[in-house]
């Protein structure tokens, strides 16, 4: 972890060498602290499901307890972009998802499954898994 921060900081800084002039050590303390930033803050990653009318609707929710009737308690995300066709019969959804959340997906003719994000990647995992982060 420590390795790829110091790596990120050598890039900020060099890139800020590029930019204003100057030698690249004199830009390494600011450059260090922005890799710094970056490192603590959450991941996300963007979801793109099909969308087919025909086969359901889709979604994603984020997991956020139980729920004594459905299992989980559900928060629904809204799409941060819809690339449909002029028709709305076929294209794809697109969600951000963000790190160390768990997320129940709906998507048509594929069906329900659970994800969550590590290292910006999005993982499929099994809903005793799910139940377990959240509990």
């Amino acid at each position: 972890m420590k390795k790829k921060i110091m790596k990120r900081a050598w890039e900020i800084a060099k890139e800020g060498q590029k930019r204003f002039g100057g030698k690249v050590k004199e830009y390494f303390a600011a450059a260090l602290k922005l890799a710094w930033k970056e490192a603590r803050e959450p991941k996300q990653a963007t979801l793109v499901i099909r969308h087919q009318p025909s086969g359901g609707k889709e979604w994603v929710a984020e997991i956020v307890g139980r729920h004594p009737k459905y299992n989980f308690e559900r928060r629904f995300l809204n799409p941060i972009a819809r690339n449909w066709s002029s028709s709305g019969k076929t294209g794809t959804t697109t969600f951000l998802l963000q790190e160390g959340k768990v997320y129940e997906v709906n998507e048509p003719y594929a069906g329900r499954y659970f994800v969550t994000v590590a290292n910006g990647e999005i993982i499929e995992i099994a809903a005793e898994e799910a139940a377990n982060k959240i509990a």
